[in-house]
């Protein structure tokens, strides 16, 4: 089996791709070797999750939103004419605050911040004390 055979896209493609962005450019080997390599770990990465999947769902067959999700989810790539598919996963809205719940936050909050103020005087009074005692 030569190099060739085991990627998903081979040289040609590749080269392709580069003639697309300009013409002018070619790919060293090393280079070529190296994105190639890429591209099969990509894709072996997203089809091994995408069947960890389809099992989750008890499902002997992949589909198309096993994959969507674990590339919109760890690599932020997103399907054309699929990315409507979880939407309503995302809909989740806060419920606006009561007035009430409002009142109580801010007392809290005012209450830390005086605590945590009153702290700071007393550690400056404690400094104060300990300088005067070692001064003696």
């Amino acid at each position: 089996m030569n190099s060739n055979d085991r990627n998903v896209i081979g040289r040609n493609k590749l080269q392709e791709i580069v003639n697309q962005i300009d013409p002018r450019y070619t790919l060293e080997p090393e280079v070529e070797e190296l994105l190639l390599e890429v591209a099969d770990e990509f894709i072996e990465n997203v089809t091994t999750f995408g069947c960890a999947l389809a099992k989750h769902r008890n499902s002997e067959q992949l589909e198309a939103k096993d994959l969507q999700l674990h590339l919109e989810k760890n690599w932020d790539v997103k399907v054309p004419g699929m990315t409507d598919f979880y939407s309503p996963l995302h809909t989740f809205r806060k419920a606006p605050l009561l007035e009430g719940h409002k009142q109580r936050l801010n007392l809290v909050r005012r209450s830390q911040y005086h605590f945590q103020k009153g702290i700071g005087k007393l550690v400056e009074k404690q400094k104060q004390y300990a300088r005067k005692e070692s001064d003696k």
